[in-house]
């Protein structure tokens, strides 16, 4: 039999005393969620072992080995590679642990089917999981699974899959969100068609009329290093949500870390990749001032680097 998932409420950061005390028993693989110092603990084909029963199978760790193209069902698929007694066929029964997530986005979906055996370890899972987290490119499992995330339903997500991968017809519930996720691509498609979003080689920036995806950008924008886009904020005059996403043509080694976005946007918060401000309330600075700041900040990290 395969290990149990459990979906967590949603947290920033987990704690490994808190997962220790909710499972005082067995193996604990915690997927695609940070476990705050998990990078102190012992480095571990999928990620990082800490202690005796956690391994912590997550790209967001804050070091230069999770700051590339690599998203947790990769690491999922090396842990399965470097653990093939891990095969729900050769487990003892004895050895059963738990797998954890909190989040039902393509990428926990098929990290945490991987890591508890309930998923074959194929290849094409890890190039949805990039498409999902990374390129933004169209993927039938990505796409399907990723519009599904707000459901936070995991026996739909994966029965969602199945039907993806058999051919069968969807859920009604996923076949709807996935119109939805189509109409959102399609509405980047036309921002960037109608020129509301634009590239000058180095930034691409445009303001949007509403909430939308950052990942459906990069595809359409390949010669674009940074993507930034600005959303106002609802029922909040002059506030401004501002979204930050690398784009296709960012070098190797280059992180938005690099342009050190707090010292200007307290607000701002994310990944090595990708992040915004909105958690944080987002910001009264002007669009086309901010994008004249990141522009400013881009150029010179750009300079140092001798990409520009």
């Amino acid at each position: 039999m395969p290990n149990p998932i459990d979906l967590l409420p949603v947290f920033r950061a987990g704690n490994l005393g808190d997962l220790l005390a909710r499972y005082p028993r067995g193996e604990i693989l915690a997927c695609d969620f940070y476990i705050t110092g998990a990078e102190l603990g012992a480095p571990i084909p999928g990620g990082y072992r800490l202690g005796e029963r956690v391994v912590n199978i997550d790209h967001h760790a804050p070091t230069a080995r999770m700051a590339r193209e690599i998203s947790s069902t990769n690491l999922a698929l090396d842990w399965r590679a470097a653990n093939p007694n891990a095969s729900a066929e050769s487990r003892q029964a004895a050895s059963q642990g738990v797998v954890v997530i909190n989040h039902t986005d393509c990428d926990s979906i098929l990290s945490s089917g991987i890591a508890s055996c309930r998923l074959d370890a194929l290849p094409a899972y890890g190039s949805a999981a990039l498409a999902a987290d990374h390129t933004g490119e169209e993927n039938a499992i990505a796409d399907t699974l990723q519009a599904l995330e707000p459901w936070r339903d995991v026996e739909l997500s994966f029965a969602t899959l199945h039907a993806v991968e058999s051919g069968a017809p969807l859920p009604e519930q996923a076949r709807e969100a996935l119109v939805r996720w189509r109409h959102k691509r399609e509405c980047a498609a036309h921002y960037v068609a109608q020129g509301q979003v634009t590239s000058d080689g180095l930034l691409a920036f445009g303001i949007l009329d509403g909430e939308i995806d950052g990942i459906f950008f990069p595809p359409l924008l390949p010669d674009a290093v940074l993507i930034l886009l600005a959303v106002p904020k609802p029922n909040e005059r002059a506030c401004w949500i501002m979204k930050l996403r690398l784009g296709a043509r960012a070098p190797e080694g280059f992180t938005i870390h690099d342009l050190h976005q707090t010292d200007f946007d307290r607000a701002y918060g994310g990944r090595w990749n990708a992040g915004s401000n909105a958690r944080a309330g987002g910001t009264t600075i002007p669009p086309a001032q901010y994008a004249e700041e990141v522009r400013r900040r881009l150029a010179h990290a750009a300079d140092v680097a001798g990409t520009h």
